[in-house]
């Protein structure tokens, strides 16, 4: 019989336990279940932080157990994956608390029958059945189920360099035909008559000025060099006009409404990448990724054109979704046109979503590895390095300079490495049935 219940906790809780939510298992006939190594029972099952779950017990232990340990271990019976921290606990008839365990970091646990992950996680070694024993209630196990589940999105937000020409000064001299030495003419249509071009469409001007131009993007700097110091017109055809007026004015310090970027966040990002303006393109990827809507059909898609743009930020969004719904993925999409990182990235999105499944540490080469792109790009900023580059060229950049602070005696003092207490996971192939 399994009775759900709410409950009043009196005494200090375990670290951390506080917005738990818990569910409370009464193993009845504990003292006469077989205690015989490997022979599993279950609990009918239960509703929990919007999943359904079975508590799985070997009342004699699993077949790596020790003597006389019992192993305890919690199974997702829905058909969506989860990540929780989750935890088991015994009171004795008093109150008193005997028995605790806690995962050491939140857990995935896969949908229902997934074979690409796992939908259990428990202890091996839970606790000595003498123990457990001594602390029924009522002839009752008394079993608390304690679970925390991780936010959905648990991401940071993106991470988007101020616009460097964020001055009133600057802000005021858009467009100013007066004061401007440059005309840009956008958007002209070509079309051929004869021997002779014929503009189709009048061009759409900009009045701008050389110097902004030039220290804001390498791109227009040398855009400009290749026009003589005689020459106003520089003629721009492969941008849009109402583009480009977005473009020069984040040039000359504007905000682009929300409306803007998100109408033309793939444009932006476009132009912004082919004229080198870094700071707006990785404004409208930010915008972009928050409004896209990530499916088994356009995925891919998505993730070809990141990488082609070099938009890491989207790049790994698409990775994201591939590994939450990897079991579908694998049925319905063909990777032969997928970039060669993909492996590499997979890997990495894997471990930052699963945290080491199955209890194996996963390994990385740098410190940096395991850091979300608006992370690395953050420290990329606040170390003068460039924040427009794949995560391998974030982490190289980053690696170097702390190489060299390592060196000249600068380091942080941060460390990298997480200490982990002993963890067994119960190992379901061992069940039949």
């Amino acid at each position: 019989m399994t009775i759900a219940s709410t409950h009043t906790h009196v005494g200090t809780s375990p670290p951390g336990y506080q917005g738990w939510v818990t569910h409370t298992v009464h193993w009845h006939g504990f003292p006469s279940l077989s205690t015989v190594r490997g022979e599993f029972v279950d609990s009918p099952e239960f509703m929990l932080l919007g999943n359904q779950w079975y508590l799985g017990m070997y009342p004699g232990g699993d077949g790596g157990a020790a003597e006389r340990m019992v192993s305890l271990g919690l199974w997702n019976k829905s058909n969506k994956a989860i990540e929780i921290d989750y935890g088991f606990s015994v009171n004795d008839g008093n109150g008193k608390q005997v028995v605790y365990k806690q995962s050491p970091g939140p857990r995935n646990f896969a949908p229902m029958g997934d074979a690409d992950g796992y939908d259990y996680w428990g202890f091996m070694h839970f606790a000595e059945r003498t123990t457990l024993l001594s602390s029924l209630i009522n002839g009752a196990l008394v079993i608390g189920v304690h679970m925390l589940a991780k936010p959905t999105k648990s991401v940071p937000p993106p991470f988007i360099p101020e616009n460097p020409s964020s001055c009133k000064t600057i802000q005021g001299l858009f467009l100013d035909e007066k004061s401007s030495d440059i005309v840009f003419e956008v958007g002209a249509d070509k079309g051929k008559n004869s021997a002779m071009k014929v503009a189709k469409t009048a061009p759409v001007t900009f009045s701008a000025h050389r110097v902004i131009i030039e220290n804001c993007s390498s791109i227009f700097a040398d855009l400009c060099e290749s026009h003589d110091d005689n020459t106003r017109q520089i003629q721009i055809n492969d941008v849009t006009p109402n583009i480009f007026r977005l473009l020069l004015s984040y040039i000359y310090g504007g905000k682009l409404s929300d409306d803007d970027m998100k109408s033309h966040a793939k444009e932006i990002i476009d132009a912004a990448d082919k004229y080198g303006v870094v700071n707006l393109k990785l404004e409208a990827e930010a915008s972009f990724v928050v409004g896209a809507t990530f499916t088994i059909e356009n995925v891919m898609e998505l993730l070809l054109y990141a990488e082609s743009k070099n938009c890491a930020l989207l790049k790994e969004a698409s990775m994201d979704y591939i590994v939450e719904n990897k079991a579908e993925v694998i049925k319905k999409l063909s990777f032969a046109d997928a970039p060669g990182t993909l492996m590499r990235d997979l890997l990495v999105a894997t471990a930052r979503g699963e945290r080491n499944v199955g209890g194996a540490d996963v390994n990385v080469e740098s410190q940096y590895d395991s850091l979300r792109i608006s992370e690395l790009r953050k420290k990329s900023h606040e170390r003068g390095l460039n924040v427009d580059g794949s995560r391998e060229m974030l982490i190289a950049a980053l690696d170097a300079v702390q190489n060299l602070e390592s060196k000249v005696g600068l380091e942080d003092g941060s460390s990298s490495s997480d200490e982990e207490v002993e963890y067994d996971a119960i190992n379901p192939h061992d069940i039949d049935g």
